[in-house]
């Protein structure tokens, strides 16, 4: 559950889970996309039995060290007014790839 200043876009392969996306959530299935505007709090989460794959693009193109703080357990970053999730929403896990 976090944000940042670069638009998202979200595209998922295979799978599904959910998206929380500022006050709403839904459900998402491979062959959907999914835009986050800029500033907005979300979350993906894969709430199926398989392993869910996305492609995901930033607008402007950037920093996306977001990925690395969200897989070391370091987002929301210090100092932001974090708003709660959803009602209902899922726990986010995020794991890091084995290699």
């Amino acid at each position: 559950w976090h944000n940042q200043e670069q638009e998202e876009v979200y595209f998922i392969a295979e799978g599904e889970g959910e998206i929380c996306l500022g006050e709403e959530r839904q459900a998402i299935k491979a062959g959907q996309a999914v835009s986050i505007p800029s500033g907005v709090f979300h979350q993906l989460t894969n709430t199926g039995s398989e392993p869910m794959t996305m492609i995901y693009c930033y607008g402007p193109s950037g920093d996306v060290a977001h990925w690395r703080q969200e897989l070391d357990g370091t987002l929301p970053k210090a100092g932001i007014d974090v708003p709660p999730l959803p009602a209902g929403a899922a726990p986010q896990c995020t794991q890091a790839p084995s290699d």
